[in-house]
């Protein structure tokens, strides 16, 4: 047989049978390696990446993407939440900070809010126009916090897409 023959491609499902899901390049974890997904299919889904971001730096224990009005988008790791308006809440508190810091000009606008807690430290981002909560223990280090808000962003690329889509006007 002939060796340099090409192959023949796998038969992939139509369009009307696979389901579909948001895929992104993987990126690289905190660690400096590469997240994938699933090794037999090569799918690499934004919560699967996530819930990855999430285990990579210690002591981060969730990131939460809500719309401007809490409503949540994604969760990782998925979980079932005790409180369903704290997600409300906290998106709430966060719109109605940067709202009010945005009116001193001479800082700017708001990139993020770290608050820390006696129990907890939560980063909140804006990525219109989504926003981004990071959960994490009292002594996760804040700067790697920081450092993942470049690669969440990367990864919620095509969710933020589809949404301004959605938003858009007709």
């Amino acid at each position: 047989p002939r060796t340099d023959a090409p192959h023949p491609s796998p038969r992939l499902p139509s369009a009307r049978t696979r389901p579909r899901r948001l895929q992104r390049p993987p990126v690289p974890s905190a660690a400096g390696g590469s997240m994938r997904g699933s090794a037999s299919t090569g799918v690499v889904t934004v919560q699967t990446l996530l819930t990855q971001l999430c285990k990579s730096a210690k002591g981060l224990t969730s990131i939460v993407v809500t719309d401007r009005d809490g409503v949540v988008v994604l969760r990782a790791p998925e979980t079932v939440i005790d409180d369903q308006n704290a997600d409300q809440i906290l998106t709430t508190i966060f719109s109605l900070t940067t709202e009010q810091t945005s009116k001193i000009q001479e800082l700017g606008s708001a990139n993020f809010i770290m608050t820390t807690y006696d129990e907890c430290i939560c980063l909140q981002a804006n990525i219109e126009p989504l926003v981004v909560r990071m959960m994490a223990t009292k002594d996760a280090n804040a700067g790697v916090l920081i450092d993942l808000l470049p690669k969440v962003e990367a990864v919620l690329g095509s969710t933020r897409d589809a949404i301004r889509r959605e938003m858009a006007p007709p």
